[in-house]
């Protein structure tokens, strides 16, 4: 039986740290649209500065 000759599998996937990145700076670019529009993004939590999430 003749195989397939192999080829190496990272040609199309990315590494998990590349995917990583992508998928912040796509995080970022969503968040920064939603700011833009008004719009609330779901899953993301609002950020709060750090002085008014202190205060009593």
């Amino acid at each position: 039986m003749a195989q397939a000759p192999k080829t190496p599998q990272n040609r199309l996937t990315p590494s998990p740290k590349a995917l990583q990145k992508a998928l912040q700076q796509s995080a970022q670019q969503a968040q920064r649209l939603a700011d833009a529009f008004g719009v609330k993004v779901p899953g993301l939590k609002p950020k709060v500065p750090h002085s008014v999430s202190h205060s009593g």
